[in-house]
């Protein structure tokens, strides 16, 4: 992370972009102290996904994931260095300050602090 607190996005994750939209979508993570991201259309399928559940399914069981994921999430553009700038909320919710690790989970990925995923990894594997 540079001083003006943008972040290089690894090349992998950028040629895995659609070539006509440089931009991730990302929203605070719902379950640990990272950011989730991944490209435009996969928001898009999220929010598809969403507006099928069944009729059966109360509106605040449905509203409540769609609240917490599509209000939250925003889109941000890539520059032509390949940086993108988070913002101030995000990397408080991360604890990062200086250094962003990019963690590829197939269609999407998550940023987090290095130090707190190193202790997200120690902790889940009982250490």
């Amino acid at each position: 992370m540079d001083k003006k607190g943008r972040v290089s996005v690894p090349a992998a994750f950028r040629s895995a972009l659609p070539a006509d939209d440089q931009s991730i979508a990302v929203f605070p993570s719902l379950v640990s102290k990272a950011i989730e991201g991944f490209d435009y259309q996969y928001l898009e399928d999220i929010s598809e996904r969403l507006n099928s559940f069944d009729m059966l399914v109360s509106p605040i069981q449905k509203m409540d994931p769609a609240a917490k994921i599509l209000s939250r999430s925003i889109t941000i553009s890539i520059d032509s260095d390949g940086r993108i700038v988070l913002p101030q909320e995000f990397m408080c919710h991360t604890g990062m300050t200086d250094r962003a690790l990019f963690i590829g989970l197939g269609r999407t990925f998550q940023i987090w602090d290095p130090d707190a995923y190193a202790a997200y990894i120690a902790q889940s594997e009982g250490a």
